[in-house]
């Protein structure tokens, strides 16, 4: 095994000579790192650049993000998923503000406190905004290091082994650029399949690839697509169409259009939740085409279906009749955004 010092030095050598330009790199702060690190959990890289420009645009710093409303913050996140984040991010945002006096978190305890602040995020901003030794330990890190160390298991107790090794090795001058070479050599050398150990900093102190088993670590664990079939109800009224907002799960606060799961008969279930929570009276017009969404393990194939409606009933609590015009004021999952452009003033006629 190499030495501890060699280890950071080879890796911030490497780090130096290839790392990328990334606008979240142009000016480090606990807010532009806490920003970038919350867009890039789940989602690829290469899908967050532009959403963090935008952002930042937007809301330049955590005094701006905490002024602005609910809807404001989902509608700049939306296409990025998993919605709970960009809640998390506003009610943090007015933490800091109303009992941090608008200032970060520069201690470990104070940040995991904060909304959607775990250990990997709180880390990533100490050492890279705060320059303190504190190592990140994400999916990129675990596999660069399991690989290093050539672990086949994986446990509780290999994790806290993992975050030893990572302490005794991190560069104590230059912690966030370590930790932000080890994501990278992660996401661009030492990938999931097929890594390229031949680009690789510590390729020749890498005991897996000594061992030539680089490519069992981490185990492969397929996991089938489960495939579900949905109804989408586009329901008419005159230049209006009804949008519902999603009170829990990983949508809330979001607003899309009435759902159901598509059965072989799927005009009945469609008429009678039109009929009890819509209009008594409607026609059916017509089929929209098919759309194809995956998101985690799921496939979805979303039917959407228009119904022109007559004499609507009063407005359920979260339903509103919106013109189409006024769509893009409200945060949509990006799917429906997607079908919505198949919408146009010619449907209300059709």
């Amino acid at each position: 095994m190499m030495k501890q010092t060699s280890f950071s030095s080879k890796l911030l050598k490497w780090y130096a000579r290839i790392q990328r330009d990334l606008p979240w790199r142009k000016n480090f702060t606990p807010y532009s790192v806490w920003i970038s690190e919350i867009m890039l959990q789940q989602t690829v890289l290469s899908g967050v650049i532009h959403y963090y420009v935008k952002w930042m645009e937007r809301f330049p710093d955590v005094s701006n993000l905490a002024k602005a409303s609910s809807r404001q913050v989902l509608r700049m996140w939306e296409g990025l998923g998993y919605y709970s984040r960009a809640s998390n991010i506003l009610k943090t945002a007015r933490i800091i503000i109303k009992e941090h006096k608008n200032k970060f978190p520069d201690n470990y305890t104070d940040l995991i406190s904060l909304p959607g602040i775990g250990d990997y995020t709180a880390c990533a901003i100490l050492s890279i905004a705060f320059k303190k030794p504190c190592p990140v330990c994400d999916a990129n890190v675990k596999r660069v290091m399991r690989r290093f160390l050539a672990w086949k298991i994986w446990n509780r107790k290999k994790e806290n082994d993992l975050k030893s090794f990572l302490y005794s090795v991190i560069d104590k001058r230059a912690p966030g650029d370590f930790n932000q070479a080890l994501m990278e050599l992660g996401q661009t050398v030492c990938v999931n399949k097929n890594p390229k150990c031949s680009l690789c900093p510590l390729g020749s102190d890498c005991q897996a690839f000594k061992k030539h088993i680089q490519n069992s670590i981490p185990e492969n664990k397929s996991s089938g697509i489960i495939r579900k079939k949905t109804l989408l109800l586009l329901l008419l009224y005159k230049n209006k169409i009804l949008i519902v907002k999603r009170k829990k799960g990983v949508l809330s606060h979001l607003w899309n259009f009435p759902l159901m799961e598509k059965k072989n008969n799927d005009r009945v279930p469609a008429g009678l939740y039109i009929k009890k929570h819509v209009a008594l009276k409607f026609n059916f017009k017509k089929k929209l085409p098919k759309h194809i969404h995956y998101y985690t393990k799921y496939q979805d194939e979303i039917e959407p279906v228009l119904y022109h409606i007559s004499d609507p009933l009063p407005v359920m609590r979260d339903h509103k009749w919106v013109s189409l015009k006024h769509l893009d004021r409200y945060p949509f999952p990006s799917v429906y955004r997607k079908i919505l452009t198949l919408l146009d003033t010619d449907t209300f006629n059709s």
